[in-house]
């Protein structure tokens, strides 16, 4: 019976347990591992609460910089004249084929009017040139990006990484400058100027503004950040005069106002001003507006002179109405400005001596449709004119005296003796100008760029019965040398103001019009620029064998780092019928420039 116990299957089971029992307390602590107790399961949790908190920290931080480096590129992204960086990449329809890649530089201006970007390989190898603003397909792998203004040693290169269906940006670490040239009534000028980098001596060579009769646009400059000196033509580079500066920031658009005399191109001021209408309206409307009020008084007393001449006082105000409206969408633009331009001046308290300066009113408009980036016709409008008689005051003179038109005193007119007098009524001159043609940038390549305009303008200008101040060794007189009238009328004229009288004069003129400009780099260090601008009118005279033409030319050898040579050749032809002899001049100009400056 006791064999039939141990036979049964739950007094195995129980038997087995009871040796794992014993077993396992006999070599308990020799086990490996240890006890778990509740102060390791605490501090477990706490180590993981932590490191927990270690890493929503780490995010946190880099959430920060995240949002600041985009906070940077939005602020840098608003001085654009183009879309920001997502917006120009979302409307960009070009498709990468399946095992390509993709490369976007982003543009900074709404036109083509930046230098296109070149792509090499590593091994140096030119792939082609694309304009910014599109998505340049290349295979997977390494490349050399160069883009900018100036030689093959002074654009900007980056390398980029393409990977296979992926579009890579490039974010710009460079700058954009654009420079519209105006006079000192605010009127856009072609104008001309040269480009010097100063914190690091690098000419980058001679800049212009635009041909509005041309429908030109101002090209803009891409360029390293830094600090940039803007000079007159022929200047030494470390020139006191005749000139500005402007400090270029990684990754904006800088607009600049360059302000010239007409004559000489020489520079009156400037800054970072807009000139375009910068308040959008709708998305495709800009608007924008100067209005202001200026008034100055200023008196001077002498104490020690006598009443009646020992003080002296002025009043001037001016007053000042300029507006734009810009509508654009691609391929169109259409732009119109009016500038209203008025001012008085009264001396010594004397209100029958007032005149009015200055005294302008200008309507301009442009249409341009781009068909494509580089071509597209335009037409333009232009009225001119002044809304006041313009008057001139005499100071030291006796009377305003008057000749006729052979210079010889006119016994008719009777000396004035007003303080002021009109010599030329409201709206004279009126100048209407309109004009219609194509423009055509035909290649902007690293080391040619060509553009061209050819367009069919005309100009009606209106003069009224006007006077001219003349010089009083002009008088004519008719009597002999020695007589005593004709001495008395020699002591008349040395006393007065002199006034020649103009007649009421319509002029007219239409006629095809058309320019052609180039530029050559010549290795690193030279460069040859010219431009020649033809004008051929129909009507009143037919002048197509004989038009008027205008040539400029340049030639820039960098010799070194601190020593440049520039030749300059122009040369102007002027032959209308209504002179008798032809105006046709030349100038040539040679300037070695040395430039040294510790730092």
């Amino acid at each position: 019976m006791r064999r039939d116990i141990f036979k049964s299957p739950f007094i195995n089971a129980v038997c087995a347990l009871f040796m794992i029992a014993v077993f396992f307390d006999v070599y308990a602590s020799e086990l490996p591992g240890r006890e778990l107790t509740d102060r390791h399961i605490f501090e477990a949790r706490q180590r993981r609460e932590n490191q927990d908190t270690e890493e929503v920290d780490e995010q946190s931080e880099e959430n920060a910089v995240r949002e600041a480096v985009r906070t940077q590129l939005d602020a840098v992204m608003a001085t654009w004249h183009a879309s920001p960086l997502a917006t120009q990449m979302s409307a960009d329809d070009v498709i990468i084929p399946f095992g390509k890649g993709g490369i976007f530089i982003p543009r900074f201006t709404e036109t083509n009017t930046e230098p296109d970007v070149e792509v090499f390989d590593m091994d140096g190898y030119r792939l082609g040139s694309w304009e910014p603003g599109r998505t340049i397909i290349l295979n997977p792998g390494e490349y050399r990006v160069m883009l900018g203004s100036g030689t093959f040693r002074q654009r900007i290169v980056r390398d980029v990484t393409v990977e296979e269906g992926r579009t890579t940006p490039v974010i710009p670490d460079w700058s954009g400058l654009v420079i519209d040239v105006v006079d000192e009534q605010g009127i856009i000028l072609k104008g001309e100027y040269e480009l010097v980098r100063i914190d690091e001596f690098d000419p980058y060579g001679r800049g212009h503004g635009a041909s509005i009769e041309l429908g030109e646009v101002v090209r803009a400059w891409i360029l390293k950040p830094g600090i940039y000196k803007i000079l007159g033509v022929g200047e030494s580079y470390n020139t006191l005069t005749n000139f500005v500066t402007v400090r270029l920031l990684p990754g904006e658009f800088t607009n600049f106002l360059l302000i010239q005399d007409p004559e000489d191109f020489r520079i009156r001021g400037g800054g970072t001003i807009h000139l375009a209408p910068t308040t959008r309206l709708t998305s495709n409307w800009r608007f924008g507006a100067n209005i202001g009020v200026n008034v100055q008084f200023n008196m001077e007393t002498d104490h020690q002179a006598e009443a009646d001449i020992g003080e002296a006082s002025s009043f001037t105000m001016g007053s000042l109405f300029d507006a734009w409206i810009l509508y654009r969408k691609r391929p169109m633009e259409w732009s119109t400005r009016l500038r209203l331009e008025e001012g008085l001046n009264i001396t010594d308290r004397n209100v029958e001596a007032m005149i009015n300066t200055p005294d302008r009113l200008l309507m301009s408009s442009i249409y341009i449709w781009r068909v494509l980036s580089w071509f597209g016709p335009y037409a333009r409008a232009e009225f001119n004119s002044k809304l006041f008689n313009t008057r001139i005051r005499r100071y030291k003179e006796e009377q305003f005296l008057f000749v006729n038109s052979d210079y010889y005193l006119d016994p008719a007119a009777e000396p004035d003796t007003a303080q002021t007098f009109a010599i030329e009524p409201a709206f004279s001159p009126l100048i209407i100008e309109l004009g219609a043609g194509v423009s055509a940038d035909m290649t902007t390549r690293q080391y040619f760029e060509l553009r061209s305009r050819l367009g069919f303008g005309g100009a009606f200008s209106r003069y009224g019965d006007r006077y001219r101040v003349i010089e009083g060794d002009r008088v004519m007189y008719r009597h002999p040398q020695d007589s005593d009238l004709r001495r008395e009328q020699q002591d008349l004229v040395a006393n007065s103001m002199v006034l020649y009288p103009e007649d009421k004069i319509n002029i007219f003129e239409v006629g095809p019009q058309a320019s052609i400009g180039a530029l050559i780099r010549i290795g690193v260090y030279a460069s040859a620029e010219g431009e020649l601008k033809v004008f051929a009118p129909i009507l009143p005279e037919h002048r197509l064998n004989k038009p008027d033409f205008e040539f400029s030319g340049t030639l820039s050898w960098r010799l070194s780092r601190i020593l440049n040579l520039d030749y300059t050749y122009r040369q102007t032809l002027r032959q209308p019928s209504e002179l008798d002899v032809p105006i046709h001049t030349s100038t040539h100009g040679i300037w070695l420039r040395l430039h040294y400056s510790s730092r």
